[in-house]
């Protein structure tokens, strides 16, 4: 790779437009020495860390120049004496302050969202499980009646749904995926729409327009289902995440049920002593 060419894929790299490489910081070696100071493993794999996880893996020389060119604009930096800028002292404190909170937070969490707690939250639901059936169904939203109409139209001359939908809806679902809403219970949509959904068979498709509070909508229904309950490690993710939340939530009452609070008004006036938990 030419110093170019690596200069170039670096700058894409701090743009954020390419993911990080997957990083073994066990061995802490020594990745570059840049005026004298070494530059390890470790800060690679903690930048690695801070890339979207969603997108493509970047060469690891690539992000080598990144964290040596971080490491130059650092030094750089300390020698302007940014670091005794009220500015920048005040948005270290203000970072400092959010980091603490976070780890705290996430102490707490791991400890209260244990692989039991998570497979006991799964057993209940597993428990209290009762099958119900699904639609799977697409639309095409638009804003009047006479508009839907029209989609109905085209469709009776077989036009494709999907497309009529990239086309024609204002729900972003139709440009995304033809409008397809994939499976749902009847709780999950507003009555009229799940109302409509719910009475159609495989195939079918919406001969009159259905009004919601959203618009106009023109339903195919895909097919139909009974419910099944999902396995653990399907379920694991999100019941962690379910559980975090109520943990977290729980924490920080326990801690405004043991403070005192005293609040003010954008004036200084104390305000009126209430139920503020």
């Amino acid at each position: 790779m030419n110093k170019l060419s690596a200069s170039g894929q670096a700058l894409v790299l701090a743009l954020g437009l390419v993911a990080a490489p997957a990083l073994a910081a066990d061995k802490n070696t020594v990745v570059a020495v840049v005026n004298g100071t070494e530059l390890r493993m470790s800060q690679m794999a903690d930048f690695a860390r801070q890339l979207p996880p969603n997108l493509g893996q970047p060469p690891y020389e690539a992000l080598l120049e990144v964290v040596i060119n971080n490491q130059l604009v650092l030094e750089q930096a300390k020698k302007e004496k940014l670091d005794a800028d009220p500015e920048v002292k005040a948005a270290l404190k203000q970072a400092e302050s959010s980091l603490m909170r976070q780890a705290w937070i996430a102490r707490k969490m791991r400890s209260a969202v244990s692989e039991e707690a998570v497979r006991a939250r799964y057993d209940q639901l597993a428990k209290d499980f009762v099958p119900a059936e699904e639609v799977h169904a697409r639309h095409i939203l638009v804003e009047t009646e006479d508009a839907a109409k029209a989609v109905i139209a085209d469709l009776n001359k077989g036009v494709d749904f999907a497309d009529l939908a990239r086309t024609k809806s204002k729900d972003p679902s139709g440009a995304q995926n033809g409008g397809d809403l994939g499976y749902f219970a009847q709780k999950d949509m507003v009555p009229e729409f799940a109302a409509a959904a719910f009475a159609m068979q495989p195939g079918q498709v919406s001969k009159t327009p259905v009004k919601t509070q959203f618009g106009w909508h023109v339903i195919k229904v895909e097919d139909r289902r009974m419910s099944s309950l999902p396995s653990f490690e399907q379920a694991k993710g999100p019941i962690s995440q379910q559980l975090a939340e109520v943990v977290a939530q729980q924490t920080v009452t326990e801690l405004r049920d043991k403070a005192k609070i005293k609040r003010f008004g954008p004036d200084g006036a104390a305000l009126p002593e209430g139920d503020k938990k």
